[in-house]
């Protein structure tokens, strides 16, 4: 077997980023252990850090530095990031060695040096790269990371369907479309442009799964990328996120195979309906109030409105009871609704502006400009 060789000296911090993206892909535990490893790659174009659960694989390239001897290892995925994360080190110098019978990453940084076990004899799993030169879309980091963080609080978090529990992206005729919805909640998300056409006159239409939907929510929230571009081949997808001082990082996952439900009909406006608006920040506490009385088990409330008044009120005594009243403008018949306290709290806190219009049709409509939210109704007591 050839003798594994490495040495290459980069930026810390460039390297770091790359280390702990990967870190969150990496499974901190395994039947196939080799998958809570890293591989590190060493090439001209800088140290690329690779990640996979056999799901979502990542690969994130660190650019620049100084590649003294080109090459490749694979390293557990938690310490080299800790070494990293605790070192104020401008620079870091990693080398392939020998220690006894082992082989070990020489890790040298200004403020101290350290040896890691490295794995050899075993491959590491191929993760695909983006297929450059692929057709595909661009979208501004700035307004996924916004479209990710209206529409993921809709993701069925019991995962008792995956496709419900994964997100909605659809791409043609001049828009993004992000949705997501469990039954009970649902979040669209559009973005409007003539670079969101049709290819091959197909329109694009995926559901992402969940975890990887985390991971790129994850990374957005972070150093939000200038720009992302994403592509499909049968059931794969791919993603291709440019972050600042030329380094990259592509995302790639399998696609849940089913359909999204087909939900326009329920957030289609109703004509005549009524609607009733609030300050948002009176709405907002007005509803953390009241859920002060309610457990994770009935999280039930129950708004009562009459003209330019509504008060709110816990659906079950369990904890005690509780009465908001709230000033609000409307003007239709006096009416009662129960919902969830906590999905109409996730809406609000998504939601901008200094006032929330509620269209009362077929559920709780809230719109804003790009976005749309539905809360679907409690069945009350008579």
């Amino acid at each position: 077997m050839e003798e594994p060789r490495l040495h290459v000296v980069v930026d810390r911090a460039t390297l770091l980023t790359a280390i702990q993206a990967a870190e969150a892909v990496a499974p901190t535990s395994s039947t196939k252990p080799i998958l809570t490893h890293l591989l590190l790659r060493a090439t001209p174009a800088g140290i690329e850090v690779v990640a996979t659960d056999s799901q979502v694989g990542l690969r994130c390239l660190a650019p620049g530095g100084r590649v003294e001897i080109p090459g490749e290892v694979v390293i557990g995925a938690r310490q080299i990031g800790a070494i990293l994360k605790e070192s104020s080190s401008p620079a870091v110098t990693l080398r392939m060695a020998r220690s006894g019978d082992q082989h070990v990453v020489e890790i040298s940084l200004a403020d101290g040096d350290y040896q890691i076990q490295a794995v050899v004899g075993e491959a590491f799993p191929e993760v695909g790269a983006y297929p450059d030169g692929a057709p595909g879309h661009t979208v501004p980091g700035a307004r996924l990371h916004e479209m990710f963080r209206v529409t993921t609080l809709a993701m069925d978090k019991d995962r008792a369907s995956p496709v419900l529990s994964g997100l909605s992206l659809s791409v043609g005729e001049g828009k993004l479309v992000l949705a997501a919805t469990d039954g009970k909640v649902l979040a669209e998300s559009i973005d409007l442009s003539d670079r969101y056409q049709s290819i091959d006159g197909k329109r694009l239409q995926l559901v992402l799964p969940a975890l990887t939907v985390n991971h790129l929510s994850r990374v957005l929230s972070g150093d939000i990328p200038a720009k992302v571009e994403f592509t499909s081949s049968g059931k794969v997808v791919f993603f291709r996120l440019h972050l600042a001082d030329g380094q990259r990082m592509d995302i790639t996952s399998r696609l849940i195979d089913g359909t999204f439900p087909s939900y326009a009909a329920a957030i289609a406006a109703v004509p005549g309906a009524a609607t009733v608006t609030f300050q948002a920040s009176e709405l907002a506490s007005a509803v953390r109030r009241t859920a002060l009385m309610t457990n994770q088990s009935a999280r039930g409330i129950v708004m009562a409105l009459e003209k330019d008044r509504a008060v709110f009120s816990n659906l079950n005594f369990t904890n005690g009871s509780a009465r908001i009243p709230v000033n609000c403008q409307y003007s239709g018949s006096p009416v009662r609704l129960g919902f969830s306290s906590s999905y109409l709290g996730d809406v609000i806190k998504a939601y901008h502006g200094e006032t929330v219009t509620i269209e009362l049709g077929r559920g709780m409509v809230m719109r804003q400009p790009g976005c749309t939210f539905l809360v679907m109704p409690i069945t009350l007591p008579n």
